[in-house]
């Protein structure tokens, strides 16, 4: 996809053929645009092998612990952590890309650092407490660091700590606080890898926070707050995703893929309430979120309804309970309820 300034001057050359724009404004235009920042071919290829390279360290560091003696080991471990963060040092502002790999390769350092120092002083291991601190320390080396990276690691490390099946009750889960951290952190450092990763990590959350408050709710009551909750983030996200703001777009494409699997599975209980009550708004939900796809041009967010029409659809089918008749009649309704809205839409945008 071509950036604002190609579009612009592209925009620009008709303008000043038309008349619209003197042609010697076109130059002072353009200088007010900042070039969108690129990742080329090699920074690429750089960062791939720098965090390639620090996996196959750790590797095989493990593959030779047993021929290690315990401090040799303990000294290797703590060599290789403060190497990656020298290097982030190093890197500075001046290299971004090379400071943000050693600020990954660090954070990775430091999770398997937990479970080999416990082995190296026979130290009992809380897996649930390892991947939390291994979460803590990496997004502690993104903040030092500036690392999108190591933010993600992080995240990652914190939803493997407060959804494994070992966890248990272990209180309040972390990502709560951390997956908005990430977002914030994403808007200010302008990282769309970040903003990724949070908005991920957001749906998470949300279901991980229904768990630990232990509503009284019915299970689809508390499935169907979820689902309001992340449909009003999307909202909240697509009023800033006009123009180049991507870290909203991005927010708003998950926030609205979050929303539709939480409604959908709204309607897997125990069914009871007729299935009706929950395959029409599911089916009628997803051509809405279709038609505001299109009039968004935001093709995650179409393909968001598409699939979810899709998978209403399919579940549709397989309720037998239903029988084929009442299937035909649920996607007629909806068909023509999509028309008048189509019709409808239509009459409003040439008025």
């Amino acid at each position: 996809m071509a950036s604002y300034k190609a579009r612009l001057r592209d925009d620009l050359e008709a303008w000043i053929a038309e008349g619209l724009v003197p042609a010697a404004s076109r130059e002072a235009i353009l200088a007010r645009v900042a070039e969108p920042r690129r990742l080329e071919a090699s920074q690429a290829l750089a960062a791939v092998g720098g965090l390639l390279l620090g996996v196959a360290v750790i590797a095989f560091v493990a593959a030779n612990w047993n021929g290690i003696p315990r401090i040799p080991r303990f000294g290797l471990i703590l060599t290789l952590f403060l190497a990656a963060c020298a290097g982030g040092a190093w890197a500075g502002e001046g290299r971004p890309v090379a400071r943000n790999i050693a600020m990954l390769v660090a954070s990775l350092v430091f999770a398997a650092a937990i479970g080999l120092t416990g082995q190296i002083f026979d130290l009992t291991g809380d897996p649930v407490a390892a991947l939390r601190g291994a979460g803590l320390a990496a997004f502690l080396l993104a903040l030092a660091g500036r690392s999108s990276g190591a933010a993600v690691a992080g995240l990652v490390f914190l939803a493997l700590g407060d959804t494994s099946w070992f966890n248990g009750e272990r209180g309040p889960s972390w990502l709560i606080l951390a997956a908005p951290t990430a977002l914030v952190l994403a808007q200010r450092w302008r990282s769309k890898p970040l903003a990724h990763g949070a908005a991920i990590a957001l749906p998470i959350a949300v279901a991980l926070l229904l768990g630990w408050l232990h509503l009284a709710w019915p299970y689809n009551l508390q499935v169907l707050a979820g689902a309001v909750a992340l449909a009003l983030l999307a909202a909240g996200a697509r009023r800033h995703a006009d123009g180049d703001e991507a870290i909203a777009g991005i927010v708003y494409g998950w926030s609205v893929w979050a929303a539709l699997v939480f409604f959908a599975a709204v309607g897997f209980d125990d069914r009871t309430y007729p299935a009706l009550l929950h395959r029409v708004p599911w089916l009628a939900i997803s051509g809405a979120v279709v038609a505001l796809g299109l009039n968004d041009r935001k093709p995650a967010v179409t393909a968001a309804g598409v699939v979810s029409m899709a998978a209403a659809m399919a579940v549709i089918l397989n309720d037998l309970g239903m029988g084929l008749m009442a299937a035909a009649g649920v996607f007629a309704a909806v068909a023509v309820a999509a028309l008048v809205g189509g019709f409808l839409l239509g009459r409003r945008t040439k008025a």
